[in-house]
């Protein structure tokens, strides 16, 4: 989950705080004066969802190894980039692309600053690029078995009176 840091969980020098958490969850915690809290909410809804259907998995062992340099394994790709306004879909902060292999977050402009986005790609680079988060893409994609449709009870219609 996604938090602007209040409390002071932030160590000196650096713009954003991961905190593991058991289960394969995490505490992600943001400088206030670099990211704004609408970006925040839009990440939370967007990462429940990568994360509740599996999409992406957390692949961490509690040792803190998320502030290690990333080693280049390149086992995935993933980055925000400020985009103009004027080219996000109207009323979305955070736009992820993704296809096999990487996520790039499209950040509208004015919702954080270039220097908090240069320090989330290094962390990114770790994270994704050493297979700390792992994506999983087993259920999707050509020649893969796609779960049946639900059949559905059919639609209620009101009772007219004649």
């Amino acid at each position: 989950m996604y938090h602007l840091d209040l409390s002071g969980r932030i160590p000196p020098g650096r713009l954003v705080c991961v905190e593991e958490q058991p289960g394969g969850l995490a505490d992600i915690y943001m400088h206030p004066l670099h990211v704004r809290q609408p970006l925040l909410w839009e990440l939370n809804w967007l990462t429940r969802h990568h994360v509740g259907y599996g999409l992406w998995r957390q692949n961490w062992d509690h040792s803190g190894r998320t502030w290690q340099p990333a080693e280049g394994l390149s086992v995935a790709a993933s980055s925000w980039e400020i985009v103009p306004s004027a080219e996000m879909p109207k009323g979305c902060h955070v736009f992820p692309l993704e296809e096999d292999g990487s996520c790039v977050w499209l950040i509208r402009s004015g919702y954080c600053t270039v220097t908090f986005v240069n320090e989330m790609n290094r962390l990114l680079d770790r994270i994704a690029g050493d297979g700390l988060w792992l994506q999983d893409w087993s259920n999707r994609g050509p020649g893969v078995r796609q779960e049946q449709p639900v059949a559905l009870a059919p639609l209620l219609e009101p009772h007219l009176s004649v």
